[in-house]
């Protein structure tokens, strides 16, 4: 992990040494290991080295061809180093070294705009191509590495992290309303704006090009819907999967340092630690050192997993950290949207920062985790649409049965009649049953008036589910990859993180894995009580029992209630500057509050109801609070 910084006046001023440097400066924290900074009159890029692998030792950024007409710039890692290096030699690519950036910039020179669907990795990059006059930019398949920019007719500004464009003072920091409602309203859909009208996000899987006179952006990849894998036996699938996943591990413990993992006890994590330490004891990857690292939660028996832990950890002859949570600070999250003017992070991913300190301090550049599991394996809803589609009868009652068993007839009708009849009714019906049915509406708590402002039942009206390829959970996978809410907590995770100098590798969300299971027959995601029911197959010798068939998952819920309690919960609430803007009802704010700290205190699941809008309006306030020393205030919306 890096960090990543440019200008391109499009007028043809020359870059702003000063504004640059600030710009760069701003991410120092994901720099430890050396910043430098390259301009070539009206362009110029910024970068912060975190070295994280042994090729990265010897790589130069901003990197230049022989030539001198190419420079690129990249927060990145290249996973399928070997291949694309025999790719590009077989083109007459000549490699000047071994490192990643050498490989992408070569690729741009091999396949100009289509580089990007030869390279598997996390990146984030812009090349300057003084041949064509363009900036080439690109972010990878699931928009691991972060890229915000701003444009108008006069310049382009790009970085890692939005605060880096708001060094250049002219820019406005007007807020975008209409993504403060997605935010409000718990449904973000939206991947390319932010809370700023003027600063956006290039999405995740797309490519941009920016011209004096132009600008042209593209998707270069799209999962494909016509793949489909099909064997004779459970064994076949699992073997399959296995060798995918264990290159998808391999190539990822990639370092020069120790490298650490998360390990939650869950299936996922657990996975990815033990095909890590296999191959390390088959000596199929060679680290200096492995360890994994646990956050530990013995007064909450829903968060508890020290006991699949220690199973693990025994199986494996682990070396193992196992950590209390850090005590929030009443200042902590206001302190981070002071310094990154944005959201604050969540608190459930806040309670790892201990194992991200411990992993610093002892020397790890490196921490794998096991998410994406849920995303790609745990199976779809639309399975009933599909089965009826298929007229897979026998299937279909099968499935009908399990549901019953384990949740009951009501809710067994309810999801056969979304997920199964629903999907098949024609496009023009099922506009016509949900809008009588589920008529658009906002939360009661908001302001109709700010959400008509807002158009905020246009913005996050759901496009209804359709077939891909004789598929309704390939409909539902797709989706998913272009989740709005995805990119949003994908871009926290990587901010929270960086600060610390480690890069999370994230081996279930490679690209080679989520094609996979997306080719999959959805019994191989998904079996009666099972879910995840290849990896449990793929797993079985290389975890304990009670872990590969464990059901249940911890909740880490309360983490927001005791957050709210730390910044001062319902004193703080009743003293929000947003509530004098409109926004939402303060006394329903106030009630859902209330109602969140009795059912927390009585041991009442509904706690959970409306926890995550409450963090936003408090993480709102944060970002609100933080700019309006530079920013008039927004208009104030009246109750109807």
């Amino acid at each position: 992990m890096s960090g990543i910084a440019g200008i391109y006046n499009r007028n043809g001023q020359p870059v702003e040494r000063e504004l640059l440097g600030r710009m760069t400066d701003a991410i120092a924290h994901r720099g430890p290991d050396g910043a430098r900074q390259w301009i070539d009159g009206a362009v110029g890029f910024g970068h912060q080295m975190l070295c994280t692998t042994p090729e990265s030792l010897h790589e130069t950024q901003p990197l230049q061809d022989a030539s001198g007409q190419l420079c690129l710039v990249m927060d990145g890692r290249v996973d399928n180093c070997a291949e694309l290096r025999a790719a590009l030699r077989a083109r007459g690519a000549r490699l000047r070294d071994d490192t990643d950036a050498e490989l992408v910039l070569q690729s741009y020179i091999v396949w100009g705009e289509e580089c990007p669907k030869h390279i598997i990795g996390d990146f984030a990059f812009a090349i300057w191509d003084a041949r064509k006059q363009q900036l080439f930019c690109a972010r990878d398949f699931l928009g691991t590495k972060p890229f915000y920019y701003y444009l108008d007719e006069r310049t382009f500004r790009f970085g890692s992290e939005l605060h880096q464009i708001l060094e250049d003072g002219a820019i406005s920091r007007a807020p975008n309303e209409g993504m403060i409602g997605e935010y409000l309203a718990d449904q973000i859909v939206s991947r390319e704006e932010t809370l700023y009208q003027s600063i956006m996000r290039l999405p995740p899987a797309h490519a941009m090009i920016v011209r004096r006179e132009s600008v042209r952006k593209h998707c270069y990849w799209q999962l494909d819907g016509t793949k489909t894998i099909r064997y004779t036996s459970d064994a076949e699938y699992a073997e399959h999967f296995l060798s995918i996943f264990e290159e998808a591990v391999r190539c990822r413990m990639r370092s020069h340092r120790p490298v650490g993992a998360y390990l939650s006890g869950g299936l996922d994590s657990s996975s990815v630690v033990a095909v890590a330490q296999g191959l390390i004891n088959a000596g199929r990857a060679h680290v200096a050192g492995f360890e994994t690292f646990s956050v530990l939660f013995p007064d909450w028996p829903a968060a508890d997993e020290r006991e699949y832990i220690d199973q693990v950890v025994d199986m494996w002859k682990l070396k193992w950290h196992g950590l209390l949570p850090s005590p929030i600070k009443p200042d902590h999250y206001a302190a981070q949207a002071r310094f990154y003017y944005d959201l604050p992070d969540y608190p459930n991913g806040t309670d790892l920062e201990c194992i991200m300190e411990l992993a610093r301090d002892s020397g790890f550049r490196v921490l794998l985790t096991g998410i994406g599991g849920d995303d790609w394996l745990a199976g779809g809803k639309y399975y009933y649409a599909d089965l009826l589609w298929q007229f897979r009868v026998r299937d279909l009652g099968s499935e009908l049965l399990s549901d019953l068993e384990l949740i009951g007839l009501r809710a067994t009708l309810t999801r056969f009649f979304k997920y199964g009849l629903r999907p098949l009714a024609p496009a023009s019906l099922r506009g016509v049953v949900r809008d009588r049915l589920s008529p658009p509406s906002v939360p009661r708590w908001l302001n109709p008036t700010f959400a008509a402002y807002t158009r905020l039942t246009q913005r996050t009206r759901q496009v209804p589910i359709a077939r891909v390829a004789d598929s309704y959970i390939l409909h539902e996978t797709k989706d998913l990859l272009s989740s709005g809410f995805m990119v949003h907590t994908k871009d926290l995770q990587n901010r929270l993180i960086s600060c610390f100098g480690i890069e999370e590798r994230h081996p279930f969300n490679d690209q080679r894995v989520v094609e996979f299971a997306a080719a999959l027959p959805e019994d191989q995601r998904c079996r009666r009580y099972w879910t995840k029911f290849v990896l449990r197959q793929a797993m079985r010798g290389l975890l304990p029992e009670p872990v590969r068939q464990r059901g249940n998952k911890a909740e880490f819920s309360h983490l927001v209630p005791l957050s709210m309690r730390a910044v001062g919960g319902r004193e703080t609430l009743e003293k929000l500057t947003i509530s004098e803007l409109g926004w939402f009802d303060k006394s329903e704010m106030l009630a859902m509050y209330d109602a969140m700290e009795r059912n927390f205190a009585n041991n009442d699941d509904e706690y959970t109801r409306h926890i995550w809008e409450l963090w936003r309006i408090y993480g709102l306030e944060q970002w609100y609070t933080a700019n309006t020393a530079t920013e008039s205030p927004t208009r104030v919306y009246e109750y109807a």
